[in-house]
C-alpha cells in the first residue's frame, strides 16, 4: 500500500497496486476514526484486489475544516468521487462502517461507479432515537459556537487500534483517543449531521446490490434498524453477527474478512 495526500480535497489515502484485472475495493471508515481501522483488511485483500482507503475529512491525516456546514455529507461524497477520479478508479464494490454508511448512501443515491456495497453497522434512522431527540438541540447550539471559533487543528493522525485488544461500544479508551484525535469540533460536527440525517426515503434509491452487516450487540443503532433497511433498500440482504457489537470492524476482523470475502465473489452472504 502507498500513502499519498490528494491536496486538492485535502485528503489522505493508501492505494494499492491498481491492476486492470482486478476489483476494487473502497474503505469508508466511521466517525471519528480513520483509515488505520482497515490496515490489516489492507494486508489481507490487497493480493487480491486493487484496495483504496482513505480519511474522511477532518478525520485521521486529512484536512479538518472549521465550519458546520463544511460537514454536510455531499461534500464528503465529493471529496470521495475527487478522489476516486485522481487515481483513476471508475467502477468499484464500497465497503462501509457506522457514519461511513452515510457517506455511501451519498455515493450510491445515483450509483455512479458502485458494483455493489457491504454496509456494516449503518447509521439507519438515528434521528428516531431518544438519544438523538433529547441531544439534537443542544448539539445544534453547541456545534454553532464551534463554528464560530478559529480552528487550532489543521490535521490529525492515526491511532494504533491493535493494542485496545477488544473494545466495548463505549470503551472511554477508545473514545477518548479518537476524540482528541480528530478534534472535538470534528466530532461534533460530524454526530450533528448523523442526528439530523432523516432523509429516510434516500436509501431507496440505491439500486446495486446491497449487503447489511450488524452486530446483535450494538448499542450505538439497534440491530432492528439494520434489519429494518434490509427491507428499505431494493435488492439488499441482511446478515447478522451474534457475538459483535457496533465495532465490528475492529473487534470481529475474521468473521468480517469472511463476509467481505463472499461479498466480493457473488454479492452475496451466507
Amino acid at each position: 500500500m502507498q500513502e499519498s495526500f490528494f491536496g486538492e480535497r485535502g485528503i489522505y489515502y493508501r492505494i494499492s497496486e491498481v491492476r486492470a484485472d482486478r476489483s476494487t475495493l473502497l474503505l469508508i471508515h466511521g466517525l471519528s476514526g480513520s483509515s488505520a481501522v482497515w490496515l490489516p483488511y489492507e494486508k489481507t485483500f490487497e493480493s487480491s484486489h486493487n484496495v483504496l482507503s482513505l480519511d474522511l475529512r477532518g478525520h485521521g491525516k486529512s484536512k479538518q475544516w472549521s465550519k458546520y456546514h463544511e460537514y454536510d455529507l455531499h461534500f464528503f461524497a465529493e471529496d470521495v468521487r475527487a478522489l476516486l477520479r485522481h487515481v483513476g478508479i471508475e467502477e468499484y464494490m464500497l465497503v462501509a462502517h457506522s457514519f461511513g454508511t452515510l457517506v455511501a448512501l451519498e455515493l450510491l443515491k445515483d450509483k455512479g461507479g458502485a458494483q455493489r456495497a457491504l454496509l456494516m453497522s449503518p447509521n439507519y434512522a438515528v434521528h428516531r432515537m431518544l438519544r438523538s431527540r433529547l441531544t439534537h438541540w443542544p448539539l445544534a447550539f453547541v456545534t454553532a459556537i464551534f463554528s464560530r471559533l478559529p480552528s487550532i487543528h489543521w490535521r490529525g493522525d492515526h491511532i494504533d487500534y491493535s493494542v485496545l485488544g477488544y473494545t466495548s461500544d463505549w470503551d472511554y479508551r477508545r473514545l477518548y483517543l479518537d476524540i482528541r484525535n480528530t478534534g472535538v469540533r470534528t466530532y461534533l460536527h460530524c454526530l450533528q449531521h448523523v442526528y439530523s440525517f432523516a432523509d429516510d426515503e434516500d436509501w431507496k434509491r440505491i439500486t446495486v446490490p446491497t449487503t447489511i452487516i450488524h452486530g446483535a450487540f450494538d448499542s450505538f443503532v439497534p440491530v432492528a434498524h439494520g434489519m429494518e433497511l434490509a427491507g428499505v433498500i431494493p435488492n439488499a440482504k441482511f446478515q447478522m453477527l451474534n457475538d459483535a457489537n457496533h465495532m465490528l470492524v475492529l473487534n470481529n476482523k475474521e468473521e468480517v474478512f469472511e463476509q467481505i470475502r463472499a461479498f466480493t465473489i457473488s454479492g452475496s452472504i451466507g
